[in-house]
This record gives structure tokens, C-alpha cells and sequence, in this order.
């Protein structure tokens, strides 16, 4: 891989975009990588979350500019623009948490990266802005459509329709952010969370992540519940699950 660093450990993997010399700009190859590392880890068992970051001082800058600039019309940037938004859809739909480690700045396709994520984790130093407006466009990856369901309604206009930069506390008090740390420890206090997660069976963290799509596909509560319960049956009294129950039973005997 050219343009991504890939590390595994612990039940969780780093994937790490790396192209700081243009602070991670999306590009066409980057899309076609991050792509095939999210379909290997798709079906590896020993992961069972994913950390997406950027190299360097930025987190992604936005979309490769000498790639992106270079289509003119619909004709030629719906089929582009369209290839980084299947990616952040693949992301958003990820059959395993993603942890976005914003360890820098993430303006315009960067703050659509991050809002693609199941979680946001940003450093003291990190810059968000929703900049597309003032360069006479819009969201064009799904960032837009992600950030209404994310946040009220006014709090997420507010950041399109002004194009304002915001702090990374600022980006919490939106609801954007989960959390925010020092650059010293944002990795480490990411890990610690990615770790906790991944001291959970994997079928349960996919479970849940289906839970979550219910939801998103705009399944009604009630349908969301049938399949919750089916879901639930489905792994009632395997192995694993019957271990666990006669475990607790046995110590509470002992007492």
C-alpha cells in the first residue's frame, strides 16, 4: 500500500492515512486502498474495531486537489465525488466500530471522513470546518446528510451554511466530538476505549452494529424489536453463552 499504514494489535486495528505532505488529501488511489484494507478487515476474526487516522499534523485535508479540480461538470465529478461518498457509506455501514482519531485538522472532506464514523476522538489541536460553502459548493460525500441526523437541525446548518472553522471544544459542545484530549494522549486514551470494545465477543460487537443500521435504514421501533429479539434467540444458549451463565451460577452457589 502506497498511501495507508496498516497496523494490528490487540484485537483492534490502525488504519493510518498517509500522504502528510498534502495533509492526507483523499485521492482516487487512497479510496481504492482504504477500500480493500476495510474489506480484509471485514473478515478477519482478530479484529474487532478499527482506529482511522492521519499521519502527520493533519487528519484529512479534504479531497485530492489536482484530481478533484480536474473534473468539470457533472459529467465528470458525479462519477468522482460519488466514489469517495460509496467509501464513507462503506465506513458509516461498517459491520465493526470505527474510531475516527482526529489528531489534527479536518476541514471540508475531512470533517466528512470523521462524521462517517461511529466514533470521534479529536486532539486539543484539532480544526473542524464545513468550508464547502465558501468555495461555491457543497458537501459532496454524504457529510451534509450525516451531520442532520448527527446533530439538531440548527447546530448542523449552522456549521454548513457559515463555513465557520471551530475549535475541537467547540466540536464537542456541537455534539460532534465525543471527547477531546491533549495531542500527548489522544492515542493512548483512543486505544484504552478501541481496547474495551474489543474485550467483547465479536458477535456480539455485530450484533449491535446491525442494531444500528435498523435504525439508520429508518426501520420502524417496532420492526427494530422484532429483529432485536430474533437476533438475540439466534444466539441464546451457545457454547460461549451457556459457559458464562453456569459460571456466574457457580459462584453464586459457593456463596
Amino acid at each position: 500500500m502506497e498511501t495507508i499504514l496498516f497496523e494490528k494489535q490487540d484485537g483492534f486495528a490502525t488504519i493510518t492515512l498517509n500522504r502528510p505532505d498534502v495533509h492526507n488529501a483523499i485521492s482516487v488511489e487512497l479510496v481504492d486502498e482504504l477500500v480493500d484494507i476495510l474489506d480484509e478487515c471485514a473478515g478477519d476474526d482478530e479484529v474487532k474495531v478499527l482506529i482511522l487516522t492521519g499521519a502527520g499534523k493533519s487528519f484529512v485535508s479534504g479531497g485530492d486537489l489536482p484530481q478533484f479540480i480536474a473534473a468539470r461538470g457533472r459529467e465528470q465529478a458525479e462519477p468522482l465525488l460519488g466514489k469517495v461518498a460509496a467509501l464513507l457509506s462503506k465506513i458509516d455501514q461498517y459491520s465493526k466500530p470505527i474510531i475516527a482519531m482526529i489528531n489534527g485538522s479536518a476541514v471540508g472532506g475531512g470533517c466528512e471522513v470523521a462524521g462517517a464514523a461511529h466514533f470521534r476522538f479529536a486532539s486539543r489541536e484539532a480544526v473542524f470546518g464545513f468550508v464547502q460553502i465558501g468555495m461555491h459548493i457543497t458537501t459532496g460525500w454524504g457529510g451534509g446528510a450525516r451531520l442532520l441526523d448527527l446533530l439538531p437541525e440548527s447546530k448542523a446548518l449552522s456549521l454548513l451554511l457559515t463555513g465557520e472553522r471551530i475549535t475541537a471544544e467547540e466540536a464537542k459542545d456541537y455534539g460532534f466530538v465525543d471527547a477531546v484530549f491533549p495531542a500527548e494522549d489522544l492515542k493512548q486514551e483512543v486505544e484504552r476505549f478501541a481496547l474495551k470494545i474489543a474485550a467483547q465477543p465479536l458477535v456480539g460487537i455485530e450484533a449491535y452494529m446491525r442494531v444500528l443500521q435498523w435504525k439508520r435504514s429508518g426501520l420502524a421501533q417496532g420492526q427494530r424489536i422484532k429483529l432485536e429479539v430474533e437476533q438475540c434467540a439466534g444466539l441464546w444458549g451457545s457454547e460461549a453463552h451457556v459457559q458464562v451463565v453456569e459460571k456466574f451460577l457457580s459462584k453464586g452457589k459457593k456463596r
